[in-house]
């Protein structure tokens, strides 16, 4: 049995491959690539994932967590008709983002939570899987860049003119200077966005005028606004230049490959189980 258990993890690793990538730790309050994000944009792998989402994931993460489910029920109840072809899904699921229930955890777990999106001990691929498509879908009939603005109350450091960062998570941002500053004046940002979408639509709160922006989006900071300067709105606005996109973990779960290497990891761990407990009878 043992020798089995071997040739198992053996073939897996050779087929396959293994990742011994390690996270890199962040500061803070740092501007930077988020290094850490779960950030799959799903290209190429979005109708598996989908598939995943309806026969395994909402279920168990709504069964897993009393205030998701909660929400979503709300969500069920009181979404936007859905349009401009999304689904009632992802409607739902945008309203339970706007909602403020989950907003904090889910954005803290999609920023940190690379390791366990690849581990499959993640506990928000359904809702992340479920805006990132809303958001693709969206862009498709909104074409156009977007000017967008984020207020916090937050410092970050300043020695970033030309860095290339990303947000790591879902970054709600604004259509109005003011709605943005409401949220916070002590650093905030003038976002050029061409790949978040306008939610106004499916929003629970709709006089937010929302743009949500993926993890996966990569920005270029252009400028640094002090306060006293012309066009700071806040003590310190930073602004950003949209640059591309950076997805390390596209495909990481719902990709042919990925499947494959999680049923053999499945099949190596019954096999040394097995092993053990036979062993133990002797």
């Amino acid at each position: 049995m043992l020798t089995t258990a071997f040739i198992l993890s053996v073939t897996c690793q050779v087929v396959l491959g293994q990742d011994h990538g390690h996270a890199v730790e962040r500061g803070l309050f740092r501007l930077d690539m988020e290094t850490n994000s779960a950030d799959d944009r799903y290209n190429g792998c979005a109708g598996n994932m989908s598939n995943l989402v309806k026969t395994q994931y909402l279920i168990k993460e709504l069964n897993g967590s009393p205030t998701f489910k909660k929400t979503w029920e709300d969500g069920v109840l009181y979404h936007t008709r859905p349009e401009d072809n999304l689904t009632t899904n992802h409607s739902v699921a945008i309203y339970v983002y706007t909602s403020d229930s989950v907003y904090v955890e889910f954005n803290e777990n999609v920023r940190i939570g690379k390791e366990k999106y690849k581990d499959r001990t993640y506990t928000w691929y359904s809702l992340q899987f479920l805006l990132t498509e809303a958001i693709q879908i969206l862009k498709k009939t909104q074409k156009e860049c977007k000017k967008t603005y984020r207020g916090t109350d937050k410092m970050f450091e300043k020695n970033v003119v030309d860095s290339k960062v990303r947000f790591g998570r879902f970054a709600s941002s604004s259509l109005e200077i003011a709605i943005a500053k409401s949220y916070g004046n002590v650093s905030c940002f003038e976002i050029n966005t061409c790949h978040g979408a306008d939610v106004t639509k499916f929003s629970k709160v709709k006089k937010e005028k929302e743009v949500l922006i993926p993890p996966y989006e990569k920005f270029k900071v252009t400028a640094i606004k002090k306060k006293g300067q012309n066009g700071a709105w806040c003590d310190t606005v930073y602004v950003l230049e949209s640059s591309g996109i950076t997805s390390d973990l596209n495909c990481a779960v719902a990709s042919v490959e990925s499947q494959i290497h999680h049923r053999c990891q499945s099949l190596l761990l019954t096999g040394l189980y097995i092993f053990i407990h036979f062993s133990s009878l002797y």
